[in-house]
């Protein structure tokens, strides 16, 4: 997965956010070290309960799956997989996002839209995932049985389809068939492509095309 090389320059430094309004949180995509998710995570989360009362109402993600894997000796041993490599979700807002996280030394970056059209100055938007989507993800990370593969964005899907039994009941996304015969439930997540897992036929009712 490419990462676009787009370093975030437009941060503000020393400006007073103690006037402005509540602002929305959001989930932004920062960028870390490769294989220091977990110890990023660790680090803001530990940050937070540090913090005023009033300051605690930031939320970090890291989606990591327990998944079983066969040795070459034939051994079965559990292990975790990252499945968004050097990723961490950080929901909040805009005003937190660049006064208390953005200049953390172990914070590379944050995505941004490579699709959004450049500001005057030249900046493109920081990317934001939808509160759908990461409720959506969530799910299938949490209460999913299969295993969970992130695909392209141009992952040709089918329809608009709801899980109607098993622990995912409720859970929507879209439907993708594989040439083997599989169906796959697929989720969407804005400019990181989309996770599938398999889900049997049966278990999935079409609500829209």
């Amino acid at each position: 997965m490419k990462i676009a090389p787009v370093a975030e320059t437009d941060d503000a430094v020393g400006i007073s956010f103690s006037d402005k309004k509540p602002e929305t949180k959001q989930w932004y995509i920062a960028i870390v070290g490769n294989n220091s998710e977990r110890i990023c995570r660790d680090k803001l989360e530990a940050r937070i309960v540090r913090q005023a009362d009033d300051a605690k109402d930031y939320e970090v993600y890291v989606p990591v799956r327990q998944e079983l894997r066969v040795r070459a000796d034939g051994k079965r041993r559990t292990v975790e997989r990252i499945l968004f490599p050097a990723m961490l979700f950080i929901r909040c807002t805009e005003q937190q996002r660049r006064r208390d996280i953005v200049h953390l030394p172990y914070i590379k970056r944050f995505m941004v839209n490579i699709a959004a059209k450049r500001t005057d100055s030249g900046m493109r938007s920081v990317a934001v995932i939808p509160d759908s989507q990461m409720r959506s993800l969530k799910r299938m990370v949490n209460d999913g049985d299969g295993e969970i593969a992130i695909e392209p964005i141009d992952i040709p899907l089918g329809a608009k389809v709801r899980v109607n039994g098993g622990k995912l009941m409720g859970l929507e996304g879209y439907v993708l068939e594989t040439g083997d015969g599989k169906t796959n439930l697929v989720i969407r997540v804005d400019m990181l492509g989309c996770a599938k897992m398999e889900i049997a036929g049966e278990l999935i009712e079409v609500i829209g095309m």
